[in-house]
């Protein structure tokens, strides 16, 4: 694992290491995986590693997590049977067929008298959460089962006394309309999965929820990749979610030591949005505890009174050094009546 803060060569360390890996041993570069979060970032890598090592850059697997999904779905359809075949649904169809479900089920909360449709977009972005987390329709079905029973052995769930008395606390009360509104996300995701796969569609998350299910179910679609990629490489880990995590752990979980090396900074989850966090950061540490941990220290971005700045906003971080030969200024604040003034002034500095 490398930390490394911003400016330190996060993507030059991770390409120098492939190189190194093809320098120093007999592996074929389609044995590596190296793993991001955008097109361009993959793209940045590979060009950067074919300045190093010429044509074998392209042999070696660059790629999203969901490019990598996607490309093993089609490399081994006979193990996708739910989506092989399907397109993946657009975002109008997607809540079209959300309000259908709405219209269809038997809900309370979700669907308020005056506004059927008000929780459509927040259904949508709370299903994509839960495939984000790894968590299928089964799983959610089962956590609201719990939840329930859980809360119905509450043993002070009504005042006993007072003139409340055998009333239902207000915590409680508010408890038990949030685990009501997950058992009706639960229908609502239940429907949605089973007309995706009735109507041949699939979601964008679906390309690492259905991968993951392959995973699980096909152990021989497993230990072929396992035995094909030998070394595995994660760009900008800390933006990893629970799914994402948990396709580098099947992978990885042939030898109890295996080939991973992850690097980013725990300081920085920018894909927060799709389920990234820093607990998914640290879940590594925990996952393989013996591994090497190298921080690094030295940016060659910025000067020293910029780093020593961001340092005081960002206090318990390892201290940057700048390795930039910069003529040292001070950092000057300016204040601007509007934004368009604000860009002047930059465009005039400039």
């Amino acid at each position: 694992m490398v930390v490394a803060g911003p400016g330190t060569g996060k993507t030059q360390v991770l390409t120098l290491r492939v190189a190194n890996i093809l320098r120093k041993t007999d592996i074929s570069p389609n044995n590596i995986l190296v793993l991001t979060f955008t097109e361009a970032a993959s793209a940045s890598l590979r060009k950067r590693l074919a300045s190093f090592v010429g044509a074998a850059a392209y042999a070696v697997e660059i790629t999203t997590f969901h490019g990598f999904g996607n490309e093993i779905i089609k490399r081994y359809p006979e193990y996708f049977p739910r989506i092989i075949g399907a397109r993946q649904i657009n975002e109008v169809e997607q809540i079209a067929l959300i309000e259908e479900a709405i219209g269809i089920l038997n809900l309370n909360i979700l669907k308020p008298f005056g506004d059927a449709f008000l929780y459509v977009r927040s259904i949508v972005s709370a299903i994509g959460h839960l495939k984000r987390e790894g968590v299928g329709v089964e799983d959610f079905e089962l956590i609201v089962k719990e939840s329930f029973e859980d809360f119905e052995n509450i043993s002070d769930l009504y005042h006993d006394k007072g003139v409340y008395k055998g009333r239902m606390k207000a915590k409680y009360s508010n408890l038990r309309r949030q685990i009501e509104k997950n058992r009706e996300l639960a229908l609502v995701y239940r429907y949605y999965q089973d007309e995706l796969l009735k109507q041949r569609f699939y979601d964008y998350d679906d390309m690492i929820m259905e991968t993951l299910r392959s995973f699980k179910e096909s152990p021989d679609l497993l230990n072929l990749l396992q035995e094909e990629y030998q070394y595995i490489l994660i760009d900008e880990h800390q933006d990893t979610n629970n799914a994402q995590n948990r396709l580098i752990e099947l992978l990885a979980n042939f030898h109890s030591s295996p080939n991973i090396f992850v690097v980013g900074d725990e300081k920085q989850a920018i894909f927060r949005f799709q389920g990234a966090s820093l607990e998914n950061f640290y879940y590594f540490k925990n996952l393989y505890p013996d591994a090497e941990l190298i921080i690094l220290k030295k940016n060659y971005r910025s000067q020293q009174t910029i780093l020593d700045a961001a340092d005081s906003l960002l206090p318990g971080r390892e201290k940057l050094i700048t390795e930039t030969i910069l003529s040292k200024k001070p950092i000057s604040f300016y204040f601007f009546s509007t934004a368009d003034m604000e860009i002047y002034f930059l465009a005039k500095d400039i």
